[in-house]
């Protein structure tokens, strides 16, 4: 997709009647833009943060010889310092109100990909994925995990790679490039008809909610790239900040 995850919006529109669903384009493209879109998060969230910060407690400061040079929301403070408080308020936020707005746009994104029909291609049918194998995924799922359990409710395991691969030589390929260093295990749908589900009544919700995240790559074939494109910037941007607020909590706890 040549506008995946695009940082521009003249990009954006320019690509709109060139996409190019390729999954070595939808990596290349992620890749490309990350850098940038990750910049973007950390400047918005730093301008959110330095709302917080005190101009020039040091004046009035009752703690002499603190000798703390650079006042940058990383640097240690000692407790009763404004500086501190300064952290303390920006952690609060961060951990409170702004994740909840954070949330919001992140179920209006995954709203939007009601706007879109699945294509029946079935690729996520014949071919899905784990970094857990079959046994570990029954193990999850016996301890309450809802996603482990509705897994294994639909999907078998391969019984070898080269089964899996015939599935759709494309995906696999660049799955195993994207994992060369970590087991990948791979999973089939038996109850699939001639590309239609044979039980689609009473699918869980694994499938009904397919993609389930917006940066996953998807098959060639499937019709939410589309969705995918809509959203590209906004999701990858979230993504960046949903990190960069963890890196935070770990700092400033």
């Amino acid at each position: 997709m040549n506008n995946f995850f695009a940082t521009g919006q003249n990009n954006t529109q320019n690509n709109t009647n060139k996409t190019d669903n390729s999954l070595n384009s939808q990596f290349d493209n992620i890749k490309n833009n990350y850098e940038a879109i990750f910049v973007e998060a950390a400047e918005s969230i730093r301008r959110e943060i330095d709302k917080f910060k005190p101009e020039n407690p040091c004046a009035v400061c009752q703690i002499k010889d603190c000798k703390i040079e650079k006042k940058d929301v990383f640097s240690p403070y000692p407790m009763n310092c404004a500086y501190r408080e300064w952290q303390l308020k920006a952690l609060t936020f961060l951990s409170g109100d702004y994740r909840q707005k954070l949330k919001i746009v992140y179920k209006n994104m995954m709203d939007k990909k009601n706007n879109y029909t699945c294509a029946k291609c079935a690729a996520c049918c014949k071919l899905a994925t784990s970094e857990y194998s079959y046994n570990q995924l029954k193990q999850r799922a016996m301890r309450g995990d809802k996603f482990s359990e509705d897994f294994v409710s639909v999907f078998v395991p391969y019984e070898t790679e080269e089964e899996a691969k015939k599935a759709n030589p494309e995906y696999f390929k660049l799955l195993n490039e994207l994992v060369e260093d970590e087991k990948i295990y791979y999973y089939y749908c038996p109850k699939l008809k001639d590309n239609l589900c044979s039980d689609y009544e009473n699918r869980p919700d694994i499938c009904k909610d397919f993609p389930h995240n917006p940066l996953k790559l998807l098959p060639s074939s499937c019709s939410f790239n589309e969705w995918k494109n809509e959203i590209a910037h906004e999701a990858m941007l979230l993504k960046a900040k949903v990190d960069i607020i963890d890196f935070y909590k770990e700092k400033l706890q």
